[in-house]
């Protein structure tokens, strides 16, 4: 998909003055933006970055909702099944908005092409591979190796069953050919927690849960599943540059809202939500925690995620991955 880069804040700017009186005049009801997950974690963190800027360029209050479980569906099944009114968002994400439905098929209760409008990315962001300081190895080919030569024996943990980070070790074992126990958590702070307490000793997370733990030394990070080293770990290496060429796995966040979102509801919430992404203390407070900025028109981000359901459907057939 091609991304738009970030607009520039004089443009923005610009926007922002001519749509100001029509702003003002409108509705001033609560939005609420659900965050399907608990505190703590990546969506979480942009969405309570950027609801109050979006609350300023909107004349409305912006307000966060947690609503975890179910790897996300349940936040995103209570967005799909809300008025298309703008009062209701989801911070969408590559767990609920894609894995899920590769996972689940019809099972869910959700089409996440159909029942959303896509607003606009907000982010990329890499897992990182992690062990507790007295495992073994200090890379990906030597975990490997111990798993092939322990096979079943093995345990990592992520944030939860077909979680993004889930998904990307059951490709790398399927690719490897070895077999890793899945311990799936209720959420990627119960994932680290159990790693740093040595009850598993491998955990596969997104960056803003496991880099901190590695800067402090409570973990040792083995690799980054991006397709570039990120600027925030510059020597932390790439699962791809470790002899597996081509492997990448990077989560994705972005804001939806109901299908059937009115066309101009949805340029309104679109302008608010970049001029959110492109203010310098948002972009710094996603950067310091190992997330990228992004933004995309709609149209972008709705063939994004009809790729990505694509993409990781075709993992699951050939990992053989199981819902719970």
């Amino acid at each position: 998909m091609q991304r738009r880069h970030l607009l520039s804040a004089g443009t923005v700017l610009g926007l922002g003055m001519l749509a100001a009186p029509a702003i003002a005049q409108g509705d001033r009801r609560t939005i609420r933006m659900v965050v399907p997950y608990p505190p703590g974690g990546a969506s979480d963190i942009i969405a309570r970055l950027i609801a109050p800027p979006m609350s300023e360029s909107l004349g409305q209050t912006v307000v966060v909702e947690n609503r975890s479980g179910a790897n996300g569906a349940i936040g995103a099944e209570a967005v799909a099944r809300a008025a298309p009114d703008g009062l209701t968002l989801l911070m969408g994400n590559a767990g609920p908005n894609a894995l899920s439905q590769a996972l689940r098929g019809s099972q869910l209760p959700y089409d996440s092409v159909r029942d959303f409008t896509p607003i606009s990315l907000v982010s990329s962001v890499p897992m990182l591979i992690a062990v507790h300081p007295s495992f073994g190895p200090t890379n990906v080919q030597q975990l490997i190796a111990h798993a092939r030569a322990n096979p079943g024996r093995v345990n990592y943990g992520t944030g939860g069953v077909g979680s993004m980070p889930h998904l990307a070790m059951a490709q790398l074992a399927s690719v490897t050919g070895v077999d890793m126990v899945h311990v799936g958590f209720r959420g990627g702070a119960a994932n680290m927690t159990a790693v740093i307490g040595a009850q598993i000793l491998v955990a596969a997370d997104t960056a803003p849960l496991v880099l901190p733990h590695v800067r402090d030394g409570r973990l040792r990070g083995l690799a980054v599943t991006s397709s570039a080293r990120m600027p925030q770990a510059p020597d932390l290496p790439t699962v791809a540059e470790q002899g597996f060429p081509g492997f990448e796995a990077t989560s994705w966040s972005g804001v939806m809202g109901p299908a059937r979102l009115p066309e101009a509801e949805t340029a309104r919430l679109h302008a608010a939500v970049v001029r959110a992404m492109t203010l310098p203390d948002v972009q710094a407070g996603l950067q310091r925690q190992g997330i990228e900025p992004r933004t995309s028109t709609p149209a972008e981000f709705a063939a994004h995620v009809a790729s990505e359901v694509r993409r990781w459907s075709e993992v699951v057939r050939v990992a053989n991955v199981q819902s719970e």
